[in-house]
């Protein structure tokens, strides 16, 4: 499970989906303080497993008994009356763990079993398959800072620089949208290329995404990029971009993340666009949709080139919404 999460979790409850021996889908709730939550909490991870045609589930609780159990006794009413049947229920706990639906002591003592989380054959075979378990969702988080060797002073001179020259620019003739949706093209072409972005490309990145039409073909190009590619393009850009730009490069990391399936990724962005801006609209409404538990293959499944279509009638119309927008002190 920390594999497939990409951090061991704590203090949380964990509803692995399985449909024919297959992990469908993950939801991790964090567990609830409040003894009045847990009925509403699991009534909803319920409505979200059943909704994405989750029919049995293994549940995994990672805290002390007396944190995960009302959870989980919650859980083990709400799931079945939804039509779910659950095939585990556990607790993990200090190296240990403890079945809720076993009551056999020859195979769950009360004790507990033994597990190690870091050399049993599943952890290894996750390992050869490139993945990553980080200790906890705080190691996830500290992914989007910037890396040790960046020279903030530097990239904030360069981003005042290109903000310099946006401000003096004749907006009127400045085809804005195009040289935009250029610069995101040319930043995928060379991130899938195996390269990083350097300050100047990430500050006029986070310059032009500013505007929404730009920032919403960007998200049209998941059909012509794997997500992965957008998945790294857009983590490079949000831990080097001048943080009152990050809002709209983490809001494209998050709808990334969510294109290939990562909901721990997608929600840790989206927590950094909404500390830049609480209501950047287009990250609220990501925040909804993995609250439904939208799948990946419904977020890749609309009609991509249509919406590319649009944007650009849009900008036709009214070319004025394709300039930039400072943040405030910029």
């Amino acid at each position: 499970m920390p594999y497939l999460l990409g951090f061991l979790p704590s203090q949380s409850l964990v509803a692995m989906g399985i449909d024919d021996a297959k992990v469908k889908g993950i939801v991790r709730l964090d567990l609830a303080q409040d003894p009045a939550k847990p009925a509403e909490r699991t009534g909803h991870l319920a409505y979200v497993l059943a909704g994405n045609g989750i029919h049995r589930a293994l549940l995994i609780g990672y805290g002390p008994g007396s944190q995960v159990t009302p959870m989980m006794d919650a859980a083990l009413e709400a799931l079945p009356g939804a039509g779910i049947g659950i095939s585990e229920a556990i607790r993990v706990d200090d190296g240990r763990y403890w079945s809720y639906i076993c009551t056999d002591v020859r195979c769950c003592p009360p004790e507990g079993v033994p597990v190690d989380l870091t050399s049993s054959v599943p952890a290894a075979a996750a390992v050869v398959a490139g993945m990553r378990a980080l200790p906890d969702r705080a190691a996830l988080v500290a992914t989007l800072d910037p890396p040790q060797d960046f020279d903030q002073d530097h990239a904030q001179s360069i981003t005042r620089e290109v903000c310099a020259r946006a401000k003096k620019a004749n907006r009127e003739g400045d085809d804005w949208f195009g040289d935009g949706v250029k610069r995101v093209v040319a930043a995928l072409d060379h991130v899938q290329a195996g390269g990083h972005l350097d300050a100047e490309t990430v500050a006029w990145l986070g310059l032009c995404l500013t505007a929404k039409p730009v920032r919403d073909m960007a998200m049209t190009y998941v059909q012509e990029y794997d997500a992965e590619t957008h998945v790294r393009l857009w983590t490079d850009v949000v831990r080097k971009v001048q943080p009152a730009f990050a809002a709209a490069p983490a809001t494209l990391l998050a709808f990334a993340a969510m294109c290939r399936g990562d909901g721990p990724l997608a929600g840790v962005a989206l927590d950094r666009a909404l500390s830049v801006n609480s209501h950047y609209t287009l990250a609220l409404l990501l925040v909804e949709t993995l609250m439904v538990g939208l799948s990946p293959s419904e977020v890749l499944g609309r009609d991509w080139s249509q919406m590319a279509d649009n944007i650009m009638a849009q900008v036709r119309e009214r070319p004025s919404a394709a300039w930039p927008l400072l943040p405030e002190g910029w």
